[in-house]
């Protein structure tokens, strides 16, 4: 029995270490609560309670009518106030965000406590202890707003002072800059830091996400831009925090497949048929409750596959300059491009000036041709286009072989428990 105390006690400190380590994922609200003269009320019970899981908080007001609601994870609440003397408060339509304060003052009736003064509509709530900038990415925005690639990334563009690499920029860096997503406020891509559910998400190799989870796993995002809080550190740029969804009282899940075929592409314009491409991008989640208002899960699973071929092109000999007919082979400047016969090579008396004959109407004479010289040459592909300038460059294309490339498909479980002790 001692022993089983002690190994709930290690725990018990090791989750508040790991707890303590990361950064805040939760929300907090608070406020005063004052009756219709406007006088504070004192012991006045304020609870709030999260409609996806049932989680409910509890406080008293001080003195001065205060209350602090901490640790609220981030959804929608309904706030329900009690005094003695004044009737039942209800709010409802409370939308709590990751890192969110939001203050929200009560004026409470006069009448029997059997009596219920409710508010429904959308609560406007005000951050008046928050001095950082930044902006909220809502699930409903990363689910309905179209993303190429499915890259929730995309999203932080819309925010003032977010803007996507350069190709300088992503150039100069090569591939370690394979990962990053935007630049924020100036800052090198580099300076910014990412964060999922509060714990480091930092690759330290290229300066981007480690994990990229699909945007059917992610309640919401918070890029802090400027100005963020001390509990931010290590970075100059902003600050990327992810949220991901969780369970909750009733099961929900979804299945989605994305595909990209050659069957609906046009052909390129450089290339003769239609280039290869079979794209998939297929997964699922599903979540729910293990115990209702206690403990629940969420799982996501997410694939890529993607074989493409693409056209390259290259600049060959044509069917003329292959038999030694050159007649036709301009120079940059439109005329001629002279072939002279190295047989003719003659040298003046000081051994200053060398001079060469062309060829009769700028073509080789067939007995002048090496033929191992015209083997090689039979075996070169020929042109299959008319080529660019007076040089004809890249008068031949080709498609490359087929290129496979799959993205390491992953299986994240993500629970969340708690404990209600009377």
């Amino acid at each position: 029995m001692v022993r089983s105390k002690c190994l709930l006690c290690l725990l018990a400190i090791f989750i508040a270490g790991v707890h303590a380590g990361a950064q805040q994922i939760t929300g907090s609200i608070r406020g005063t609560v004052q009756d219709p003269s406007s006088a504070f009320v004192q012991s006045a019970s304020v609870s709030a309670q999260q409609a996806e899981t049932g989680l409910k908080r509890t406080a008293m007001t001080d003195p001065s009518g205060g209350y602090v609601l901490l640790e609220l994870p981030v959804g929608h609440y309904e706030l329900r106030v009690e005094a003695k003397g004044f009737q039942k408060y209800i709010q409802q339509g409370i939308t709590l965000n990751v890192n969110q304060t939001a203050i929200i003052p009560i004026h409470l009736a006069v009448g029997a406590e059997s009596q219920v003064l409710e508010v429904i509509a959308d609560a406007q709530l005000i951050q008046g202890t928050v001095t950082s900038l930044g902006k909220t990415v809502s699930e409903r925005e990363v689910l309905d707003l179209p993303l190429n690639g499915r890259n929730f990334t995309q999203l932080g563009l819309l925010q003032p002072g977010v803007v996507p690499l350069t190709p300088g920029l992503a150039e100069a860096g090569g591939s370690l800059r394979a990962g990053q997503a935007y630049a924020v406020n100036g800052q090198r891509p580099e300076s910014n830091n990412f964060l999922i559910d509060g714990a480091n998400n930092f690759n330290g190799v290229d300066g981007g996400f480690v994990l990229k989870p699909p945007v059917d796993a992610i309640t919401e995002f918070r890029i802090l831009t400027h100005n963020a809080s001390a509990e931010f550190g290590q970075s100059l740029g902003s600050t990327t925090n992810i949220i991901t969804r969780s369970g909750t009282n009733r099961f929900h899940g979804a299945l989605w497949e994305f595909l990209r075929n050659d069957v609906f592409d046009a052909t390129n314009y450089f290339a003769a048929t239609t280039e290869p491409l079979k794209q998939n991008q297929f997964g699922g989640t599903f979540g729910g409750p293990i115990r209702k208002d206690k403990t629940f899960f969420f799982a996501y699973f997410e694939g890529f596959r993607n074989r493409q071929g693409e056209t390259d092109s290259s600049t060959v000999p044509s069917v003329a300059e292959r038999q030694g007919d050159f007649s036709q082979s301009l120079n940059g400047s439109g005329g001629l491009r002279m072939i002279y016969d190295p047989l003719s090579t003659q040298t003046s008396a000081d051994g200053k000036t060398i001079t060469r004959t062309p060829f009769a109407g700028n073509r080789i004479p067939q007995s002048a041709l090496d033929p191992i010289a015209v083997s090689y040459t039979a075996k070169l592909w020929k042109p299959n286009a008319p080529g660019i300038g007076p040089y004809h460059l890249r008068n031949y294309y080709a498609p490359l072989p087929i290129k496979f490339q799959a993205r390491s498909p992953w299986i994240t479980p993500r629970a969340r428990a708690e404990i209600k002790v009377a």
